[in-house]
Parts: C-alpha cells; sequence; structure tokens
C-alpha cells in the first residue's frame, strides 16, 4: 500500500481529493489483507503441505469474495441478506466509498479473529504451541 502514495500525491497536485475515501480505502484494504492473513493461517495449520494449505485458503478466500456476493444477487429475502453479510467483497465496497460503517468493523474484524483463533486451537491440539 506504502506504493500508491506517489499517486496519491500526482492527484493531489492536480485537484482536490476526498480524504475520507482515501483513508476508508486504505483502512478497507488493511481489514481485507487481515481476514485473508487469517484465513491462510488457519489452513496453514490445517495442513501439513503448504500446496494444499494455499490452495484450500485460495478457495476460501475466493468463496468469501466472489461466491457469496453472486449469491446475495440471486436471492432475495433473507436469505440474501445472509450471503450479502457474508460477502468480503460488498463490505469492503461499502467501505471504499468513505464510511466507517460498525457492521462493516465487527465482520472484518470477527473473521480475523475466528481465523486466528481456529489456527492457535489447531496448533495447540497438535501440541505446536502451549
Amino acid at each position: 500500500m506504502a506504493l500508491t502514495i506517489p499517486y496519491y500525491l500526482t492527484i493531489a497536485s492536480l485537484g482536490k481529493i476526498d480524504l475520507g475515501a482515501v483513508w476508508c480505502g486504505y483502512l478497507a484494504l488493511l481489514l481485507v489483507s487481515s481476514v485473508y492473513l487469517g484465513i491462510g493461517l488457519f489452513t496453514s495449520a490445517l495442513s501439513n503441505n503448504q500446496i494444499v494449505g494455499l490452495l484450500v485458503a485460495l478457495f476460501i478466500g475466493i468463496f468469501f469474495h466472489f461466491i457469496f456476493s453472486a449469491m446475495a444477487s440471486g436471492f432475495k429475502g433473507i436469505t440474501g441478506e445472509i450471503f450479502s453479510y457474508l460477502s468480503v467483497k460488498d463490505h469492503y465496497e461499502s467501505m471504499a466509498r468513505g464510511v466507517i460503517d460498525t457492521k462493516d468493523l465487527i465482520f472484518f474484524f470477527s473473521l480475523t479473529f475466528l481465523g486466528l483463533f481456529a489456527s492457535e486451537a489447531i496448533m495447540a491440539k497438535r501440541k505446536l504451541i502451549d
């Protein structure tokens, strides 16, 4: 993300920038990254094989990013709302517009915590951590 600062400075020299949208976009990228790191740690803890861990993490990440969003548009009512809530893409787009909603923050923090907690539980069960 630090490599995008020259783009920000260039655009800022050309005109006004909505700082709320820019900083919320950076925060959203940081939170999405933490979710995917939690998923990656969880899948790495599940498998002894690095390739299997990568592929499972990729599948889960694609599921949370694309599949839930597509399923949300296909269903109506409460089912569509549940799938929309599980979509990382919908929460990211909401924050990237410059709106910090507690619903989005709770989603990102809970998924990150769930991934880290499950990783720790799996490794403790294997006696890798005391």
